[in-house]
């Protein structure tokens, strides 16, 4: 079961919460006393559709729009048990525990050392997860690196060094020795679907910015 942080709603009696889906794309769930239902987030313009049966009398697009908003800036977790209580007729006791059905992916990126670490590593003073930081982080870390700079002179792919750059912060952060292709691929996607553009834009501009520079 994954048990995971959630945000409350207005518009509806309900919690949601984003979730990795086991097509390897972001989903928003709303929780409600009596009812669940499950939206793909659409990476390319933002949009969310149903993944799923959905009460359209429960889960009105007013309640999604809301959902979607306060679940935007969130990373994936998996944390304790989240009890609500909830002053409904409904429920049959004063809180409820929220369980809901394991949708992780075969590679389970949202339980990795390095991806807790990420996390904590660039979130703002709000309490958020930020792209900005993460960004600006990676960049420090590949201004200080002589074998970037090598890759650089030698016009190598930036997505091959965006993935060598975020391998290894990731194995620094998590003190380890680094992470399989296979589960760096998947941890890179999962900061990608995180949001509606490319989690790593700004650091892969800045070095494609080195790049040109480096061929005058």
């Amino acid at each position: 079961m994954i048990r995971t942080e959630a945000v409350q709603l207005t518009t509806v009696n309900g919690l949601a919460f984003k979730q990795k889906l086991k097509d390897g794309g972001a989903g928003i769930t709303v929780i409600t006393p009596d009812d669940k239902a499950v939206f793909t987030i659409n990476k390319r313009d933002g949009s969310y559709t149903p993944y799923g049966p959905v009460n359209v009398e429960i889960f009105n697009a007013k309640a999604i729009d809301e959902a979607f908003e306060l679940t935007k800036s969130l990373p994936f977790r998996r944390l304790g048990a989240i009890t609500k209580v909830y002053p409904d007729i409904h429920c049959d006791e004063g809180s409820v525990d929220l369980e809901v059905e394991d949708d992780k992916a075969e590679i389970d990126v949202v339980a990795s050392s390095e991806y807790k670490e990420f996390i904590a590593q660039y979130t703002d003073k709000n309490g958020k997860f930020s792209y900005q930081l993460m960004n600006k982080g990676l960049m420090q870390f590949a201004a200080r690196s002589s074998i970037v700079g090598k890759k650089l002179a030698d016009k190598e792919d930036a997505d091959a060094i965006v993935r060598y750059i975020v391998k290894s912060k990731a194995a620094d952060l998590a003190r380890n020795r680094g992470m399989a292709d296979d589960m760096l691929t998947a941890f890179i996607d999962t900061f990608d679907s995180m949001d509606t553009r490319s989690a790593f834009k700004e650091f892969k501009t800045y070095l494609r910015g080195r790049m040109s520079r480096k061929k005058r």
